[in-house]
């Protein structure tokens, strides 16, 4: 499976223009709710071992659950930091999406465009990657104060992955 990589050419400039502006239209839209948080580094970590070993967990940030759990509270100026997690054997039309910062059309159509576990369990047959993890991570990515996500939520979540014996977790936005 040969994958095309594609180079974005965006000047630093650029980028620090469109995150002021981000952040200039977020604070109005957002007003005593927004914290911006920015990465100062990337958080990367080499692989020690093949894919082909890998045990692989999913996490999206677009309001994914499963129809049985509760959805995400897109009432709330402040966001919902809660996670939903999503067991591995679920079926792709069991899962529903709760985010008012996107529209879900294509991913109520086809769950696997936002969170592609019917994906996953076909790298995992084709020998790709090792195992698909026995839980999956939803969120909701807004979340206009991040302060106990970063320090509460992620770390948590981390663990019980880790807990399961996950190496890698593809991220999925909305």
């Amino acid at each position: 499976m040969a994958m095309e990589v594609q180079r974005l050419d965006i000047e630093a400039r650029e980028i620090e223009e469109r995150w002021q502006s981000w952040n200039a239209r977020s604070a109005v839209s957002h007003a005593n709710y927004f914290a911006p948080a920015r990465n100062e580094r990337v958080a990367f970590h080499r692989l020690d071992k093949p894919m082909s070993e890998l045990r692989v967990a999913l996490g999206s940030s677009g309001g994914v659950y499963v129809n049985t759990q509760p959805p995400f509270d897109m009432e709330s100026h402040q966001g919902d930091d809660s996670v939903r997690w999503i067991p591995g054997d679920v079926e792709s039309s069991d899962l529903a999406f709760a985010h008012d910062h996107y529209d879900h059309t294509d991913a109520e159509e086809d769950p696997n465009c936002v969170f592609p576990i019917d994906r996953l369990r076909e790298l995992a047959a084709d020998r790709v990657i090792g195992s698909v993890a026995a839980e999956h991570v939803g969120f909701m990515g807004f979340v206009p104060d991040p302060t106990r996500l970063i320090r509460e939520i992620a770390p948590g979540v981390a663990s019980r992955l880790k807990r399961d014996g996950v190496d890698a977790v593809i991220l999925s936005p909305g």
